[in-house]
């Protein structure tokens, strides 16, 4: 039996009721689908900007990543072909990046390589409607199954052109769709823009808080902290410096009590623990060796995570954050399988400052990881939230 064809999404905006249409992507189109030159254009200093797939990045064109500029009389030679215009759509045909989508938000003049296709659709259909259909599961599932199975992926424009999609008959319908996106996608650039400037935030005061090279105090301090940090080694700063222990990989699950962390970082939960208190944890063996996780409470580490707590002579959270700096990969030993020595590291020597400034600098990292984590998690959420809305708001 025929599997009938839905005719409505699963969730719509109040008042609209009619069925969805299925037509081919051409009928949404002002014009068939074109792109820009197929030959590789002559690169200037000073012109038009001229962009490829590799400035499609996160559903923008990033024209940081352009391919360089192009003549005005170069740049008038494409326009016979294709001229770019505000709310034109692009998707990526070919290359690694196939199926990537972006949409015209700038009237500055610029101009495409023939990787992008380009179209034009405000007269027939929201442009933003086509935009955010074209990112749906089913479109680039399309996509995938269309491009040639060569050495490199292609999509020709005719064969997408004639892609089944199902749409509102309702212009308005479409319109409501597009606003939702651009708004969502909107409050993802805004969490994107923070979570980016925190990063760099955070990066600035490793570089500041912390002597350079050759110096003895840092260029930024808190108020009160004066006098040069003295060099210590990493052993005399901490109480506990040594590897876990052994566990059953079957005693490891997806839930449990306790959080297990090995070389690489959380491996999973147990009904066991082998530490408790604040510790900065170091991968021991592995590619990923000298990578830094901290763990509060209860938990077990493995025999291939090295557990740092500091004595009395300093601060666990600022020892975290200096070993994080300490770029410990370097010191593994060159061997198939890369690994860290305990007794090895303990020598390394560090400058350091009194423990209320370690403290207060402690503080102030874990204070930006904090706000980090939650915008990364709001982040997320809201892209998951575009995913389902995806789904359901598009046949």
């Amino acid at each position: 039996m025929k599997k009938e064809t839905k005719k409505a999404p699963t969730i719509r905006f109040r008042g609209f009721t009619d069925d969805w249409e299925q037509r081919k992507l051409l009928d949404l189109l002002d014009q068939p689908i074109t792109d820009g030159p197929h030959e590789t254009p002559n690169i200037v200093d000073d012109g038009v900007p001229f962009i490829s797939a590799d400035a499609i990045v996160n559903n923008k064109i990033d024209f940081s990543r352009k391919r360089g500029n192009i003549t005005e009389e170069y740049n008038l030679e494409c326009c016979k072909k294709y001229k770019p215009e505000l709310y034109d759509v692009y998707l990526v045909k070919s290359g690694s990046t196939v199926g990537k989508v972006a949409i015209v938000e700038t009237t500055e003049k610029f101009n495409i390589w023939s990787p992008l296709a380009a179209m034009r659709c405000q007269k027939k259909s929201n442009p933003y409607f086509l935009f955010f259909l074209l990112q749906t599961r089913k479109i680039q599932t399309q996509v995938k199954d269309k491009s040639s199975n060569g050495t490199q992926p292609n999509l020709s424009m005719r064969i997408l052109e004639k892609f089944d999609v199902i749409v509102p008959q309702n212009k308005e319908e479409q319109l409501a769709i597009g606003c939702f996106f651009q708004k969502l996608d909107n409050t993802l650039t805004l969490h994107q823009r923070k979570l980016d400037q925190l990063k760099t935030l955070k990066k600035y005061f490793l570089q500041n808080m912390f002597p350079a090279k050759g110096e003895k105090v840092p260029r930024i301090r808190f108020k009160g902290f004066t006098g040069d940090w003295e060099q210590r080694k990493l052993g005399e700063c901490c109480q506990e410096f040594k590897s876990g222990s052994f566990i059953s990989a079957s005693d490891i699950g997806d839930v449990g009590k306790y959080p297990v962390y090995g070389g690489n970082g959380l491996r999973g939960f147990s009904a066991e623990y082998n530490h408790d208190g604040e510790f900065a944890l170091i991968g021991r063996q592995g590619a990923l060796c000298g990578n830094m996780n901290y763990s509060v409470g209860r938990a077990y580490f493995t025999e291939h995570a090295i557990a740092v707590q500091a004595n009395k002579t300093a601060d666990t959270k600022f020892l975290y954050y200096l070993l994080r700096k300490m770029n410990l990969g370097q010191y593994s030993d060159q061997s198939a399988q890369p690994g860290l020595a305990v007794g090895k590291l303990v020598k390394l020597t560090e400058l350091f400052p009194s423990v209320a400034e370690q403290i207060k600098i402690g503080h102030q990292f874990m204070g930006i990881d904090n706000l980090i984590t939650l915008h990364q998690r709001k982040l997320d959420q809201f892209q998951m939230m575009k995913k389902f809305m995806l789904q359901n708001l598009f046949i």
